[in-house]
C-alpha cells in the first residue's frame, strides 16, 4: 500500500508507491543468504525504479542507472505544461501558506525550489546561500512587486501572483494564483507523471484553490484577472466553492480530496484532455470571449468595485 511506504523514502525517486519487504532471519544468518538477499533486492528495484532501504545499516541506497531525472537537453521550442491555482485567501497564505508550501516542494518536488531568486533578472539571491528564512522574509517583503523566481529541471518557472486588493476592483475582479511551468518531455519519464499528480493534489489542499488545473501551454485565464472558468480544460481540473455548487456533471465525474475538493485527471504517460471524461464547461460560468466581460453566472461579489 502506497501509505505504508516510509516517510523517509518518498521524494528519494519520484512516483514510489510499492513497498515490498525482505526479511532474513535469523539474525546470524550465513553471509551467502545475505548476499543472496542484496542481489534480490536489485532485481526487484532496478527495473520497477526504485530505492533499497537498509534498516539495519540505516541507509537508503539509489543503485547504478536508477535516476531521479533523466538527462534532458535544452531546446528553444521545449512543450512546457502548465499546473496552476486560483484562490481567495491571500491572508492565509501570506501568514503561514508559503512556508507549508516550500515544505511541501521540498518534499516531493524538490527541482521547483528556486535555486535563485529576486526582484529583476538575473535574480540577486541563491537559495544554497540565503536559504528558506531569507526567501519567505524576501517574499512577504516584496510580495505584491512580482518574484523572479528560476527553479531546477525540469521546472522552468514558478510564479507567485498575490495582489494588493483581492476581489472586485474598479478595474475588475482579482484573485490569488501561483502558476509553476515544467518541461513536457518530463512526463516520459519513470514515475514524474504519478509525482506531478500528488504534487498538484497535496497543492490545492493547501491553497484551497476555487480552481485549479494542469494543462499544455499558457492558460486562458489571465493572470489574477478572474472572469470565470476556461471554455476548453487541460490535463487535470479541480473545483472549490463556489463552483461545486454551479457544475454537478463535473462533480459527479470527479473524485473528492480530503478537503473537499473535486478534481477529474489524465495524468499518465499518454495523458489527454479531460473532454474525453467530462462535457464543456457550462456556458453560463464560462469566461466570455470578451476581455472587459465576465461569466452570466458570477459566484463572487462584484466584479467591479463601485464608486462612491
Amino acid at each position: 500500500m502506497e501509505e505504508d511506504i516510509p516517510e523517509e523514502v518518498v521524494g528519494q525517486l519520484p512516483g514510489i508507491k510499492y513497498f515490498t519487504e525482505i526479511i532474513l532471519e535469523p539474525f546470524d544468518a550465513p553471509k551467502r543468504a545475505l548476499q543472496l538477499v542484496k542481489k534480490m533486492t536489485k532485481i526487484l528495484t532496478q527495473p520497477s525504479h526504485g530505492v533499497v532501504v537498509d534498516e539495519q545499516e540505516g541507509t537508503i541506497l539509489s543503485l547504478s542507472g536508477v535516476k531521479r531525472l533523466k538527462t534532458m537537453s535544452p531546446k528553444d521550442d521545449s512543450s512546457f505544461l502548465q499546473m496552476t491555482w486560483w484562490f481567495m485567501n491571500d491572508y492565509t497564505f501570506i501568514k503561514d501558506g508559503l512556508d507549508t508550501f516550500l515544505d511541501v516542494m521540498e518534499a516531493t518536488m524538490p527541482e521547483a525550489l528556486p535555486r535563485r531568486y529576486g526582484v529583476y533578472e538575473p535574480p540577486q539571491f541563491k537559495w544554497a546561500e540565503k536559504g528558506k528564512e531569507h526567501f519567505i522574509q524576501f517574499v512577504s517583503e516584496n510580495l505584491h512587486e512580482g518574484i523572479v523566481w528560476y527553479p531546477s529541471k525540469p521546472f522552468t518557472d514558478v510564479h507567485i501572483g498575490i495582489p494588493d486588493k483581492v476581489g472586485p476592483t474598479r478595474e475588475g475582479f482579482r484573485s490569488c494564483y501561483i502558476s509553476i511551468d515544467f518541461l513536457e518531455e518530463v512526463m516520459g519519464q519513470p514515475g514524474w507523471p504519478l509525482e506531478i499528480k500528488r504534487f498538484w493534489l497535496k497543492t490545492s489542499e493547501l491553497l484551497n484553490p476555487f480552481y485549479g488545473e494542469i494543462r499544455r501551454g499558457w492558460s486562458p485565464v489571465s493572470g489574477w484577472w478572474w472572469r470565470g472558468l476556461p471554455k476548453r480544460l487541460g490535463n487535470a481540473a479541480i473545483l472549490g466553492k463556489p463552483y461545486i455548487d454551479l457544475w454537478p456533471d463535473f462533480i459527479k465525474e470527479a473524485k473528492q480530496t480530503k478537503g473537499g475538493l473535486f478534481y477529474i485527471e489524465n495524468i499518465n504517460e499518454d495523458y489527454q484532455d479531460l473532454h474525453s471524461i467530462i462535457a464543456e464547461v457550462p456556458e453560463d460560468i464560462v469566461q466570455p470571449k470578451n476581455k472587459k466581460k465576465y461569466s452570466r453566472k458570477w459566484p463572487f461579489e462584484g466584479p467591479f468595485l463601485k464608486y462612491k
